[in-house]
């Protein structure tokens, strides 16, 4: 008896060979019918023929799927037999009934390393990929992800690759969209730091004895250029360093494999599973002590960024380095996007590299390498970029208007929300710097048009601080396309996006970080919302505010908002006394600051509730860190100070209540743990982040106990810190409360626009 199928399919279903993998188990079977993509993640499958050839047919698909596919949702409804003759791929609707989603660049695969290493014709070939592997989001111009609409358009297939691409035997290769050889793809070349070309007939070999020998290596990779050096040899990191304007920020490292990473770092099953994805992310891992690894790789850190090479190009070099482990850097100049292009980067890094290696495929889409860490052992993004974005987020509700989101300023990513989706833009970065401002612009405008996203039909969201520059950009958008604007205090917009990730509309949300606009016009920081079904909100408690002397400036010198928490419990001439005393005054940068930042505390126009605030001021207390050049820098480094401390007891963060808010007192408690400051520097600089998390906890969790809630929600930058963490958790299980932490975007100010978007489902015009 005949038996026909149809079977609707979705997730990632596209740029991974899913339809050439149904023709293949399709003929394999010996059902008749057809495979046509959709759109929107999803794929419809026809087949029919005898009974037990179909269910052979459903066999295969669940056996043989290919590895990087994802089946989100699977629809089998029997119907009448249409009596098609042979299996075919259709072509891609032209008006597709749903967006498609655009794959995320994905690692090489084992499969075709094998081929590079051994005796193939792909032999030492950096660019081989295939269906499973490659870059996508990377090289696409346009949906969908088709040969044409992507870079690898200008090289055309040699015979052999076109017969293995027309192969429905080939697994692997059958309808690939990026398959080349040496014959006929991308070439790659080694120059100098002036792009005069260097004889080679092994460009990357020559490159790794450069690097051997103590060169820095500029290296345009899949999403942007790299920059390549030794990883224990402190002369060239500090020379990297002072080429690179970067005296303190950590560098990130490729290893070869799982092995090489044991050799620098520790290692538990879920980095090894997150190292080996396809994903590819760097993953930020306790530091071995027994490494040769030089100390200016993660100055005052604990932890250090690895990575496993996710190209042909990485992997070949790693193999032909002395050391199976190397510094592996954004190729960027100071405060500019990543590099991508040639004739840019030798530009722009030529002052700070030594050579070259370079090819000549495009970088279509600049993609930076995304960056997780293990926060009380779950994964967190600290950047989400190459191999994750641009994949969608899929909301519980339909908008009833598109929206455009232009996030915050650091650490930023935009995104556009219709249906029941939010696509978020690749990391973008600080977009204080003009150039990082357009990249947002630009790739706002690509996710729109590839979308046919509606703009008549479209509304515009930012963040409410009026010194935003994406506020500004929000705002030329408005005034040219003449659409209704909104505003999303940066707080509430974190919550939503926590909540977006469990698909809830309410809940108890704490949200930590440096520094957000406040209703009331100051600055935010360390706050507990609660965020209501019909939409409103109410701030039901937050840190204490403290006087922020210079603005930004106490954000870069510590030892500002030091004096201003000390002198809310010592009386400011105390405080400044204290600060003399104790060698503390030398992170001022002379007597005249000292001064303008006494008058600014007696003038105490601005207030700050931030978590990130109080961090600061411990780090400078305890002489962690005196200056910050790069973002969170002395917060970090008082983790990693706090690792190796313990709970002092009998210590807590007092709450205080104001006019129906609860008040978290932490100048209180750094008074309190003065005493202990010259004999337990690591105890207090744990217990101060300990008891934030406690006391933050602690309003949180009366608060959803009263409101009939079982989960507490997390979110801002600070929500990463482990210590914090874990003094929120054990608070929580007093209350028999469970943690919600973010799944899918970092608690950083990336996931903004994805809680700028969800904001407005009760809100919409």
């Amino acid at each position: 008896m005949n038996l026909a199928l149809e079977i609707l399919v979705s997730g990632i279903v596209q740029g991974v060979g899913f339809r050439p993998f149904i023709k293949r188990i399709a003929v394999k079977s010996g059902v008749e019918g057809y495979v046509q993509n959709l759109g929107g993640g999803e794929v419809i499958i026809y087949v029919e023929g005898y009974r037990d050839k179909v269910i052979r047919f459903l066999k295969l698909f669940r056996e043989e799927r290919p590895p990087p596919s994802e089946i989100i949702h699977m629809k089998v409804e029997k119907v009448r037999a249409k009596g098609i003759k042979g299996f075919t791929i259709l072509k891609s609707r032209k008006n597709l009934l749903l967006p498609s989603i655009i794959p995320p660049d994905i690692a090489i695969c084992p499969e075709c390393i094998d081929e590079i290493e051994g005796p193939s014709r792909w032999r030492y070939y950096p660019f081989n990929s295939c269906a499973w592997c490659g870059p996508r989001f990377s090289m696409m111009y346009r949906s969908p992800y088709d040969r044409e609409n992507t870079s690898m358009n200008i090289f055309d297939l040699c015979k052999d690759c076109l017969d293995e691409y027309r192969d429905v035997n080939n697994i692997r290769r059958f309808h690939a969209q990026g398959i080349s050889c040496p014959i006929c793809g991308p070439r790659i070349w080694l120059t100098d730091n002036k792009g005069v070309e260097i004889d080679s007939k092994d460009p990357i070999s020559s490159a790794a004895r450069l690097l051997d020998e103590g060169y820095i290596i500029g290296i345009k990779g899949i999403g942007g250029f790299h920059i390549a050096t030794l990883a224990n040899d402190d002369d060239v990191l500090q020379e990297l360093r002072r080429r690179k304007r970067r005296p303190m920020k950590p560098f990130a490292l490729m290893a070869l494999d799982i092995t090489s990473v044991k050799k620098i770092a520790h290692l538990n099953e879920n980095a090894v599973s997150l190292l080996l994805s396809p994903q590819r992310p760097i993953v930020l891992l306790p530091r071995r002590d027994d490494t040769d690894l030089s100390r200016y790789i993660a100055p005052g850190l604990d932890f250090i960024g690895v990575m496993l090479p996710y190209s042909g190009i990485h992997h070949l070099f790693l193999k032909a380095t002395r050391e199976s482990y190397v510094i592996m850097t954004s190729g960027n100049y100071y405060n500019k996007p990543m590099e991508k292009d040639n004739s840019s980067a030798l530009k722009r890094l030529g002052g700070i590299v030594d050579y070259f290696l370079l090819h000549n495929r495009e970088i279509v889409n600049r993609v930076d390498d995304s960056v997780i860490r293990f926060t009380l052992d779950n994964p967190v993004f600290l950047r989400r970029g190459r191999g994750y974005a641009p994949r969608w987020i899929k909301l519980p509700h339909k908008l009833n208007k598109n929206i455009i989101a232009f996030g915050a300023d650091l650490q930023d990513a935009g995104g556009i929300g219709f249906n029941d989706k939010v696509i978020l833009t690749q990391f973008i970065g600080d977009i204080d710097e003009y150039e990082n401002l357009m990249e947002l612009d630009k790739y706002l405008k690509w996710f729109i048009n590839t979308y046919n996203i509606d703009l008549n039909e479209s509304i515009i969201v930012a963040d409410k601080n009026p010194a935003y520059h994406s506020r500004f950009l929000a705002l030329k958008w408005k005034d040219e396309l003449d659409i209704p604007y909104y505003e999303v205090q940066h707080h509430v917009a974190h919550a939503y996006a926590v909540l977006a990730e469990y698909g809830k509309l309410e809940g108890i949300v704490i949200a930590m970080d440096g520094a957000g606009y406040g209703d009331d016009g100051q600055i935010w920081g360390g706050e507990v919302l609660h965020i209501y079904h019909d939409g409103s909100y109410k701030r039901i408690g937050h840190i204490e505010y403290n006087k922020m002397p210079g603005g930004d400036l106490a954000t870069y010198y510590p030892v500002r908002m030091l004096l201003s928490v000390l002198s809310n419990s010592l009386g400011l001439e105390k405080a400044l006394s204290y600060i003399h005393e104790n060698g503390i005054s030398k992170h001022f940068r002379d007597d005249k600051d000292i001064e303008a930042t006494v008058y600014q505390i007696k003038r105490g126009t601005l207030y700050t509730s931030s978590t990130g605030r109080i961090l600061d001021s411990v780090s400078v207390l305890l002489d962690v860190c005196g200056y910050r050049s790069y973002e969170g820098e002395p917060a970090m480094k008082l983790e990693a100070v706090g690792h190796q401390g313990n709970l002092i007891e009998d210590t807590e963060c007092k709450i205080s209540n104001a006019n129906g808010m609860k008040i978290l007192l932490a100048s209180k408690l750094i008074y309190e743990l003065l005493e202990y400051v010259a004999t337990k520097r690591e105890d207090v600089a744990y217990t101060v982040q300990y008891n934030i998390g406690y006391g933050l906890g602690s309003i949180a969790a009366e608060a959803a106990d009263k409101a009939g809630y079982r989960y507490i929600y997390v979110t801002g930058g600070a929500a990463v810190n482990d210590i914090i963490a874990l003094g929120i958790k054990e608070v929580l299980k007093e209350y028999n409360l469970s943690l919600r932490m973010h799944r899918y975007t970092p608690p950083g100010d990336g996931c903004i626009a994805l809680g700028q978007i969800y904001s407005r489902i009760y809100h919409q015009a």
